[in-house]
């Protein structure tokens, strides 16, 4: 949304925010500021800006009226008054990009739960603590309150929460588990994230798998990912020439030559998902595999 400030008097960037979005807090204006999600004549910008006349605001948030739009209906695997576990379908975006999409997660939350555009960090991400990839499948955990977001921040932090994922991956792996943790960072030209053998560059990434079944050209894996990057799973075993099949993204040569399409739809599931309650007990959930994935296992040698 766009203002263009009118006033002959300079005024605070979030206290005019505050006026002309009445049903956001003002404590949520200034993470939308600091978050970045404010410009001021396309220029990012701080708290304390002063706006002065002609001035052209820009901002980035989820408007009722476009989460009023979300027709997608995610599977809500539990819900109590602090957070839900919902199974996410593949092929939905968590939240919106520039885009402005409709059918997102967050979108979804905001019309089931509208009270949540006030918890978390930033209002484009309501109660998100975690993220999935757009064609990833699988147990995301939502926070309905702060206090709860506050809880799994820190243990996302801490790296205590444990996600696990089940991969089918093309090649047939030498070792029934191991561990990748070469850094990953965004290519420039492509957009998709890049193994970076040196270790000056690219973000810290850990991914542990263990081989659950070999079969003659593939390998069926479950994985963990000791830090949350972008595409990791796919960027990492891409990276040891063992790409996830499905994946139209991080692909090999190879396979991109061969044209043997195994499944339309990227087989990489996050079944697995446990944290610990705000009495520190733990809690655990688990999802099976999709039908789909299930049948496509069945037909391997």
């Amino acid at each position: 949304m766009k203002f263009i400030y009118k006033k002959e008097v300079r005024e605070r960037l979030d206290k005019f925010l505050s006026k002309e979005l009445p049903e956001i807090s003002r404590s949520q204006i200034k993470k939308l500021i600091i978050n970045k999600q404010v410009l001021v004549n396309n220029k990012e910008s701080n708290v304390h800006h002063w706006l002065k006349k002609n001035d052209k605001v820009v901002y980035n948030i989820i408007k009722k009226e476009i989460a009023e739009k979300s027709n997608i209906n995610p599977k809500i695997i539990f819900e109590d008054e602090n957070y839900i576990i919902i199974n996410k379908p593949s092929g939905i975006l968590v939240h919106p990009t520039n885009k402005k999409e409709t059918n997102t997660i967050a979108n979804w939350l905001l019309k089931k739960f509208p009270n949540l555009i006030e918890i978390g960090d930033d209002p484009i991400r309501p109660g998100i603590v975690h993220r999935l990839d757009k064609e990833v499948s699988g147990l995301m955990i939502i926070a309905l309150n702060q206090k709860y977001f506050n809880l799994l921040k820190k243990q996302f932090q801490d790296r205590t929460i444990k996600k696990a994922y089940t991969a089918l991956i093309y090649g047939k792996l030498i070792n029934n588990n191991g561990e990748i943790k070469t850094p990953l960072e965004r290519d420039k030209k492509t957009g998709l994230m890049k193994a970076q053998t040196v270790q000056e560059t690219g973000k810290e990434a850990y991914t542990v798998y263990e081989v659950i079944k070999k079969f003659i050209n593939y390998t069926l894996v479950k994985v963990q990912i000791k830090t949350g990057r972008m595409h990791q799973i796919r960027a990492h075993f891409y990276s040891i020439g063992h790409a996830v099949v499905g994946d139209k993204l991080y692909i090999t040569k190879d396979i991109r030559k061969k044209k043997k399409i195994l499944s339309k739809k990227i087989l990489l599931r996050a079944d697995y998902l446990s944290f610990k309650d705000h009495n520190n007990i733990l809690q655990e959930y688990k999802i099976s595999l999709q039908k789909e994935f299930k049948e496509i296992l069945k037909n391997l040698k």
